[in-house]
């Protein structure tokens, strides 16, 4: 029988979405700033700042979606942690030891680097080495000893919890399974083998690279442009097209990586994802030529 635990959601988990919203708003401010004449010297700067802003964003959009989802799974064999799209499972008869960190004589040190809320990562701890960490809330951390490998979680009901995993450790049959951990890269590993994917990501990045290099090529040689409403503006003002195709590529990256690890979904919709982020890009770059020209 299993039993399902799960991490306190902390109000301070919540700061992650005040960084998504102020991230997105900066960018939208310097998208505006480099179309204003008064700052056309540094247009360039800002455009390519605002872009740089995608990388924190879906960073801290991907482990505050993982925080939110994680969860401690005792069977009669294993104790399986769940988090976002990786897991890791550890043989019941491999734990060595579980304590609450609040029965150390020794405070632990912990991750001082982490998202509001959300300590989802290795952190190395003098006289234990690298040590996982799948918590969100310090009051309710409990460190797990299992074949030299240490783990830190943080359930709801740390005392049941510890309860219920020492008499399902008790009662666990002899295994030699080893402790298995599925992350993100190795997911990552997994998608990159299906032929259609790669192909598709190929072209679309094709796209993508000639759709910023026509862009510049016209911002160069071109100091007016006629935009979609027809008026004559700066050049510069393309470099819209290329952020907002990077978008739509980034989006599709996503989206079709997390139909691709649902096994209850068709391949058939990543690949369409793919298919359609790759042709946004060659509609763009039509778009852009015949604007320059």
């Amino acid at each position: 029988m299993e039993t399902t635990y799960y991490a306190p959601r902390q109000k301070s988990l919540n700061w992650n979405i005040v960084i998504l919203v102020g991230l997105i708003i900066l960018g939208v401010v310097l998208v505006i700033l480099a179309n204003m004449p008064l700052f056309e010297a540094y247009a360039s700067l800002f455009v390519a700042v605002a872009f740089l802003l995608a990388i924190p964003f879906f960073y801290v959009l991907y482990q505050y979606n993982n925080a939110r989802q994680i969860s401690y799974v005792i069977d009669g064999e294993d104790l399986k942690v769940h988090w976002g799209v990786s897991s890791l499972k550890i043989p019941l008869r491999a734990i060595e030891w579980a304590h609450q960190l609040t029965e150390f004589e020794d405070e632990m040190p912990l991750p001082r680097l982490h998202l509001p809320g959300a300590y989802l990562q290795y952190f190395l701890v003098p006289g234990m080495g690298k040590t996982r960490f799948v918590a969100t809330d310090i009051d309710r951390m409990i460190l797990i000893k299992a074949a030299e490998r240490y783990l830190v979680v943080s359930p709801q009901e740390p005392i049941p919890f510890l309860a219920r995993l020492n008499e399902q450790k008790s009662l666990a049959p002899i295994t030699s399974e080893a402790i298995e951990e599925e992350h993100f890269f190795s997911l990552v590993k997994q998608v990159w083998q299906d032929k259609w994917v790669k192909g598709l990501i190929i072209v679309g990045l094709t796209f993508l690279v000639l759709l910023w290099g026509a862009v510049g090529i016209i911002v160069a040689i071109r100091p007016q442009v006629t935009w979609v409403t027809l008026e004559e503006v700066r050049s510069g003002q393309l470099w819209l097209l290329p952020i907002f195709g990077t978008f739509l590529w980034i989006m599709g990256l996503v989206l079709s990586f997390f139909v691709l690890i649902n096994q209850a979904m068709e391949k058939l919709l990543a690949y369409m994802v793919l298919l359609s982020s790759g042709l946004s890009c060659l509609v763009l770059i039509v778009a852009a030529l015949m604007m320059g020209l």
